[in-house]
């Protein structure tokens, strides 16, 4: 069996970020979401995983030569157009074949045991499996009808939801979803659905199954998405300090800390992960934040925040919080303590402030 992650997407709801990083790469716990969805592939014995990507290919490729597990081939393929799930299949052709293959979406995020439900999946008998999880807000997913064990219906974020079924970007295929894909027509949203090629098949009674599951799922689309799934995550990590602490530094709760990174005289409250080559000196750095590589932060305070590598970030005596920061930005300024500050950053940002 192959594998397939549909990247294409362009991730508008997180501009500026996404301007220069896929939202597929952007590190939670300073490790890009995509890496946790290829987990679960090697864990279903899943190695070989075709990659949609749009015209970005060369960023992909260079943040994959770092996933750890080097057993895995990738393979790259281009969806010309955001034309929607059910084209980027179809763009997956050649690569697929006539083998039976599991697809997920690459902007989602599970709990590590979904594992066990989706080995199930995988060893059903249907043409067409797919997970699916009780949501609060059906109108927004694609939502499914269920019974007798089979999926009797499926409309893509329907004004009436018939269920709160939503499918989790979880789904096993085999060929004849390209026979399916090839006969729908563009949706209202001007794209072609993967729920109209699962509708196509039940229609024309192939068997589609379903499993459904109570794990956590979190579709990673907006900023307070990413900060949540960084939460979920750091809430899970187990300490480890490789770089070094001096004595009038405190550090309570969880934390990692990288190769050669220096935390001076201060206060460190995890859960908090923090790369390499890192300096941190005079600052309070609050939970749930995840700091990359490459960084330097002086007289500061930051949490519930994710900054990538090359960050400056200096003199801002209020509170940073619930920030996303991109590569190589500067911050500095001469803030006075009294509110808090959020921040939304492309690649290379520069900001002064002063009160």
């Amino acid at each position: 069996m192959k594998g397939l992650m549909l990247c294409a997407g362009l991730g508008t709801r997180l501009w500026p970020i996404t301007l220069s990083l896929p939202k597929h790469l952007i590190p939670i716990a300073n490790r890009p979401i995509l890496f946790y969805l290829i987990d679960l592939f090697v864990k279903v014995n899943i190695v070989e995983i075709g990659i949609v990507v749009g015209s970005n290919e060369n960023i992909f490729k260079e943040a994959l030569k770092n996933y750890e597990n080097k057993k895995v081939k990738f393979e790259y393929i281009t969806q010309k157009k955001p034309l929607g799930l059910a084209n980027a299949v179809l763009a997956s052709r050649d690569f697929i074949k006539d083998d039976m293959f599991l697809m997920m979406l690459g902007d989602n995020l599970y709990d590590p045991a979904i594992e066990n439900s989706i080995n199930e999946v995988i060893s059903m008998a249907g043409n067409c499996q797919i997970i699916i999880k009780e949501v609060d807000n059906p109108h927004r997913y694609g939502i499914v009808d269920i019974g007798n064990g089979q999926v009797l219906d499926v409309i893509e974020k329907p004004d009436n939801p018939p269920s709160n079924l939503a499918i989790a970007g979880i789904y096993v295929f085999d060929k004849n979803i390209f026979t399916a894909c090839k006969n729908i027509k563009l949706s209202c949203r001007g794209e072609y659905e993967i729920t109209d090629s699962i509708k196509w098949l039940i229609d024309n009674r192939f068997k589609v199954e379903y499993k459904k599951i109570d794990y956590l799922w979190m579709d990673l689309g907006k900023p307070e998405d990413i900060l949540d799934a960084n939460q979920y995550l750091l809430s899970n990590i187990s300490s480890k300090i490789t770089g070094t602490l001096d004595n009038n530094t405190k550090v309570n709760g969880k934390i990692i800390l990288g190769r050669n990174s220096k935390i001076i005289n201060s206060i460190i409250r995890g859960p908090v992960t923090i790369g390499n080559n890192t300096v941190i000196q005079n600052c309070y750095i609050g939970p749930y934040t995840s700091l990359y590589d490459d960084i330097k932060i002086l007289n500061c305070e930051i949490q519930n925040s994710i900054i990538l590598d090359g960050c400056v970030i200096s003199d801002i005596k209020t509170t940073i919080s619930s920030s996303i920061i991109e590569r190589n930005s500067i911050i500095e300024g001469n803030i006075s303590k009294g509110r808090v500050i959020k921040f939304l950053l492309g690649k290379n940002s520069v900001v002064k402030l002063n009160n």
